[in-house]
């Protein structure tokens, strides 16, 4: 094939593509286009006309008529005109999509679809215009008929109960007044179909009547408390505090001015009512009851109070002559005494020192009971000074009654120290025979000196026990030294006894090794220890040494031995007593 043929064919093969384009876009227009016109002609079914028809039939005047006819007039536009419009267009992209010039077709679609959309819209906002004026036509005489019902039973709530109002009825009848007129003439609009303009009116008319309700709710609590409430509690307050100052009753309070107060309060809150200031009146009524249930209460402690008072002067009274008493019987029972007895605490000098503090606290009490009787003091400034004096009181009491206690304790004391001192002595004779009966070679010199020491104690307290007039202070001191000194006498004792029965045993011990060198000269010098210096627990300790290297732990065992021996004694001697 020559290129004359070749380029023929590619020239026939583009035209064909060509035409398939042009076919379909031809198309692909042509079916948009009528999907649009079929959008048109839905929008043009829609029965806006009786939609408009039934809007005149609201009778609409001023700002609705106007929003009204605006609405008709867009629609009006839309009718007459851009439907056409619509038609037109929708032919000219059809003879737009026969050529070649693909542009402006796609142009025309786009101006064609907006046109649509511009239809949809206006009718939208046509029906949804129409909505609100049928809907506001609708609550407005609604709003009429609620609103004339409301006013009729206010009016009547107000006539028939003004009483409970108070002296806020007069405003009250003049709020209703001013929103009956301003009722009449959103009734008035609303008749005539001006429904924007009574639309301004209904919402301040529809706020001010439920703050009117509110008011007539919350008026008759407050005018009760003010009226009611109040009055009686000052009534009921003054006629006690009249009753308690004729009683003798004093407050450290102006009572009369503060009531006088609560009183002008009350009669300022009763005008704040009257102008209808309710958060300021109920605020104001908040704080006279704060200060009328701050009366009862002081009302209520100054008569708790007084019973208080006289329960203690009868206590004081009691306690005062009860001390007195005690103290001349202490005075008497102290100069009894004193033939036997020598007292070393001043207890002379503590009965004369109550006394004294007797003296003032009844001449306290005394001022305390004139204040009383002149009705000159409040009674709850009074508790504490009569507390303390109970307290001081029952001090001295207390304090009497363990120096009492004690006198009387003075003989069976001074018994029990005989006793006490025999049975020491008796103690003092046994450990004296305990080492004898070892027949030791002698005692150590610092022994015997705690020996001596100790039996010398003794003598003096069974001289000073022996004396015409004893101090039983100093017999129990002395005791409690002879005793604790015994002690040490007695663990001395044990301890020597012990160490010198151990020696004697460990001797016997050391004669099993006589032949010992060391054993020997350990033996020639513990007798040293034991014979002559009398220092026994050196002389087992120098045995000790030498035996336990030659059987380990012997001393140990011979000191458990012993030790065992003299329980078994202790225990033998305890079943026979």
């Amino acid at each position: 094939m020559t290129q004359i043929g070749h380029i023929v064919i590619g020239l026939i093969i583009v035209v064909a593509a060509i035409y398939l384009i042009i076919f379909v876009s031809q198309r692909l227009t042509a079916r948009k286009v009528n999907k649009l016109v079929q959008k048109k002609s839905q929008l043009t079914e829609i029965p806006m006309r009786d939609r408009l028809i039934k809007g005149r039939q609201l009778s609409l005047t001023g700002q609705s008529l106007k929003q009204f006819q605006l609405l008709e007039t867009k629609y009006n536009h839309l009718e007459k005109t851009e439907f056409n419009s619509i038609d037109l267009k929708a032919n000219t992209v059809l003879f737009d999509s026969q050529g070649l010039n693909f542009l402006k077709t796609s142009q025309g679609m786009k101006e064609l679809q907006r046109q649509i959309r511009e239809a949809e819209t206006t009718i939208d906002v046509v029906n949804q215009g129409l909505n609100d004026l049928e809907q506001l036509d609708e609550a407005h005489k609604q709003a009429v008929k609620d609103l004339e019902a409301k006013y009729q039973e206010l009016r009547k709530l107000l006539l028939s109960q003004n009483f409970a109002f108070g002296p806020a009825i007069d405003k009250l009848e003049e709020i209703l007044g001013s929103l009956e007129e301003d009722f009449d003439e959103f009734s008035r609009l609303t008749e005539m179909g001006d429904h924007a303009t009574a639309a301004g009116i209904y919402e301040t008319l529809s706020m001010e009547t439920n703050q009117l309700e509110q008011r007539i709710e919350q008026i008759p609590t407050i005018n009760t408390e003010l009226t009611d409430t109040i009055p009686g509690q000052l009534t009921e307050l003054q006629n006690a505090y009249n009753k308690m100052a004729a009683e003798g009753f004093k407050f450290e309070t102006n009572i009369e001015k503060q009531l006088a107060n609560i009183a002008e309060q009350r009669q300022a809150t009763l005008e704040l009512l009257q102008e209808l200031t309710l958060k300021k009146a109920t605020e104001e009524i908040a704080k006279m009851k704060a200060q009328t249930e701050l009366l009862y209460e002081t009302f209520d402690e100054e008569a708790k109070a007084a019973q208080v008072v006289w329960e203690n002067n009868e206590k004081l009274t009691g306690y005062v002559a009860q001390n007195k008493r005690q103290n001349h019987e202490l005075y008497a029972r102290l100069d009894r005494l004193n033939q036997d007895f020598v007292f070393s605490k001043d207890e002379l000098g503590q009965i004369r020192s109550w006394e004294i503090q007797l003296g003032n606290n009844t001449v306290n009490f005394e001022e305390l009971r004139q204040h009383i009787s002149r009705h000159e003091a409040v009674f709850s400034t009074l508790i504490g000074q009569q507390e303390a004096m109970i307290t001081d009181l029952k001090r001295i009491a207390q304090e009497q009654t363990t120096m009492w206690q004690a006198f009387q304790e003075l003989p069976t004391v001074l018994g029990q120290s005989k006793k006490r001192v025999t049975l020491l002595a008796d103690k003092l004779r046994l450990i004296q025979r305990s080492f004898e009966r070892q027949g030791l070679p002698g005692l150590p010199d610092t022994y015997l000196s705690i020996f001596y020491s100790v039996s010398d104690e003794l003598e003096r307290v069974k001289q000073q026990l022996g004396f015409s007039r004893v101090n039983i202070d100093d017999v129990l001191r002395q005791l409690s030294i002879v005793t604790a000194d015994l002690d040490t006498l007695q663990e001395r004792t044990d301890s020597l006894i012990e160490a010198a029965t151990i020696t004697e045993r460990l001797v016997r011990k050391a004669l099993m090794y006589r032949d010992n060198p060391a054993v020997a000269q350990s033996t020639q010098q513990a007798r040293y220890f034991y014979e002559t210096s009398y220092d026994y627990e050196q002389s087992m300790k120098t045995l000790a040494v030498i035996l336990d290297q030659i059987e380990p732990g012997l001393t140990n065992r011979v000191v458990q031995q012993y030790r065992q021996e003299q329980a078994t004694l202790q225990a033998e001697y305890l079943e026979q007593e």
